[in-house]
């Protein structure tokens, strides 16, 4: 009895240790944006609001409706084309948007 508990046990640690651990520090994968539109092909598109921007040497961020973006993602139809410190380009089918954080989304 006691050998068929030790077997148990170690079944059991095994299956646990087969799951991967995932960094809590990575970025989490974007959404892939042709299955999200076919899969919401009437959700409406809120326009994006700046809510906060970081730009430090060699990395530049924007919080787009509490979506962290980097140069170059996308924000639904909108491309992240350039991060200044008051404010960030969009471009949406070759138009583009600035968007500037104001001074409430600066406290």
């Amino acid at each position: 009895m006691k050998h068929a508990a030790t077997i148990l046990l170690a079944l059991a640690s095994l299956a646990v240790q087969a799951q991967p651990l995932r960094d809590p520090f990575a970025r989490p994968a974007p959404p892939l944006r042709a299955a999200s539109a076919e899969a919401e092909p009437d959700a409406p598109q809120h326009a994006p609001q700046l809510r906060a921007v970081m730009v430090a040497p060699g990395r530049a961020l924007a919080n787009i409706n509490g979506q962290i973006l980097a140069v170059g993602e996308w924000f639904g139809d909108y491309q992240l084309i350039k991060v200044e410190e008051r404010g960030v380009t969009l471009s949406k089918r070759g138009v583009k948007s600035v968007l500037v954080l104001n001074e409430a989304s600066r406290k």
